[in-house]
């Protein structure tokens, strides 16, 4: 009942304070993120997880990495 809650409040919580702090009608809040499913695709691509799944997760844990990096230094940077 808790995990419940809790996953009921980090999908309804974002939105709200999005839409008082939110400074582009662009950006994707939601339980499901965009960055996340555009990762997943293109990785797949590259590595098949059903055929070398320790090559996959490592380009998975690398690209998630690269990806908050670049984040990170644009949210510097705005």
């Amino acid at each position: 009942m808790v995990l419940f809650s809790f996953l009921e409040d980090t999908s309804a919580v974002p939105p709200l304070v999005y839409a008082v702090m939110g400074t582009s009608r662009e950006i994707a809040i939601g339980p499901v993120a965009v960055v996340s499913l555009l990762l997943s695709s293109m990785v797949q691509k590259i590595a098949d997880p059903a055929i070398d799944p320790a090559s996959y997760r490592k380009m998975v844990f690398t690209v998630t990495f690269l990806t908050g990096v670049f984040q990170f230094a644009f949210g510097l940077f705005r």
